[in-house]
């Protein structure tokens, strides 16, 4: 029993010491790690500071990041003036609404408004006498154009100046006769002869006159005449009917002009208002309507003219087989000139008008659709959303608002202005 005992002591402190060995094991096994991060104090630290100063680099990183934010948030201008943005190029529009597909490209060619157009010919025959103007000379209507020495007139006028004078003798003899018929003392036959005559000398008056205004004389001014010895009867005065512009002249000094001769002596044209025609294929025609919208494109880079249709002709051309729409335009400046070609784009019936701009006014920055808003200084970079868009004309979703005033030609121009900005002030890389 002792022996027994005595055995299970020895097992147990046998088990004891395995164990205590075990755990010094463990803990010698430790000690060389917190021996290497004690050995090295400072380089502990300078870890952990090199771990802070990741952190502070970070933090910088994220504050640059807030404020490359801040930056794109703020909208970018492009500084230019006046001076600067007419020598460029740049036309501006105001934001429209409008067709966005649906436009018909229609050829077109300018002319001169007939309304304010005059083929000046003497309405006599007659000798070039002298002539006052040029071609390129502006007149009023009333100008003298040249003066011509006319036979023809001459008898005219004379005609009426004894019309005029038998007239009065035919006068004078009427009133004689009727005092004396209201006396009894003339049979009332010669009253009657008399008044007949009055009458006849009227008539033959009248009709002088009637000629001589259709020679393009006044009548008024035949007094003078008749008072004055030194007034030639041969002067005839071919004067302008309109104001504007001569643009032909082929009356020569000594010529003799004939009465409705081709061509005019001379043609006078006012260009403030002109006629774009442009011809419309006959399965179009029926798209078209009076009053419908119309863009035109002059072909110089500056901004289409914005117009309407005033007539759409119901006639087929017989040798272009084509239709005509005609759009009359103020023309002030003489941007448009008669016998250029321009290219109209009309907007059809069936169209459906939405907030539109150019495609030519869209451009794309850092990855943005934007379009360039006038502002005082210049312009501002402004991001826009698009939906349809055709060849033309692109639909704006969201972005800028009707009537606000656009960059609608040479964009590419403040686009490199805007990144030259950006690379004068660093940002660029």
């Amino acid at each position: 029993m002792t022996n027994l005992k005595t055995k299970l002591l020895l097992v147990t402190v046998s088990l004891l010491a395995v164990s205590a060995c075990g755990q010094d094991a463990e803990e010698h096994q430790e000690a060389p790690s917190s021996s290497i991060a004690g050995t090295h104090p400072e380089q502990a630290q300078d870890d952990h500071g090199d771990e802070d100063h990741d952190g502070d680099d970070h933090g910088e990183d994220e504050h640059d990041d807030d404020d490359h934010g801040d930056e794109h948030g703020e909208s970018a201008e492009v500084h230019l003036s006046q001076d600067q943005i007419d020598a460029l190029g740049i036309a501006v529009s105001p934001v429209a609404r409008g067709a966005v597909d649906g436009v018909i490209e229609l050829p077109a060619e300018v002319g001169f408004d007939q309304n304010h157009l005059a083929h000046v010919s003497p309405r006599v025959s007659g000798v070039v006498r002298s002539v006052n103007i040029a071609e390129g000379d502006r007149v009023r209507a009333g100008d003298v154009l040249a003066v011509l020495s006319s036979r023809t007139l001459a008898d005219a006028k004379a005609g009426y100046l004894s019309a005029r004078a038998r007239l009065d003798l035919a006068q004078s003899s009427f009133q004689r006769e009727e005092r004396l018929w209201e006396r009894q003392i003339s049979a009332e036959q010669d009253f009657l002869d008399a008044r007949r005559a009055l009458e006849e000398a009227r008539i033959d008056v009248r009709s002088a006159g009637q000629q001589l205004d259709a020679l393009g004389i006044d009548v008024a001014t035949l007094p003078r005449v008749e008072a004055s010895t030194e007034v030639s009867l041969t002067r005839y005065e071919l004067t302008a009917p309109i104001s504007g512009t001569v643009i032909e002249r082929h009356a020569v000094l000594g010529e003799v002009l004939e009465e409705a001769v081709q061509p005019p002596a001379f043609i006078i044209a006012n260009t403030n208002t002109v006629w774009v025609d442009a011809a419309v294929y006959g399965a179009d025609l029926g798209r078209l309507r009076e009053g419908a919208h119309v863009a035109i494109d002059v072909g110089d880079g500056g901004a289409r003219i914005e117009s309407s249709i005033d007539f759409v002709s119901p006639q087929i051309g017989e040798r272009t087989r084509t239709g005509r729409a005609r759009i009359i335009i103020e023309n002030a400046g003489e941007r448009l000139r008669p016998g250029m070609f321009v290219t109209v784009y009309a907007t059809a019936a069936d169209a459906t008008p939405t907030l539109r701009v150019p495609v030519s006014a869209i451009q794309t920055v850092e990855g943005e659709t934007v379009v360039f808003v006038r502002t005082e200084d210049g312009f501002e970079v402004r991001e826009v959303r698009i939906g349809r868009r055709a060849d033309q004309y692109a639909e704006i979703l969201s972005g800028v608002e009707l009537g606000e005033m656009i960059a609608t030609t040479e964009t590419f121009s403040l686009k490199a202005e805007l990144q030259k900005g950006e690379f004068d002030d660093g940002h660029a890389h």
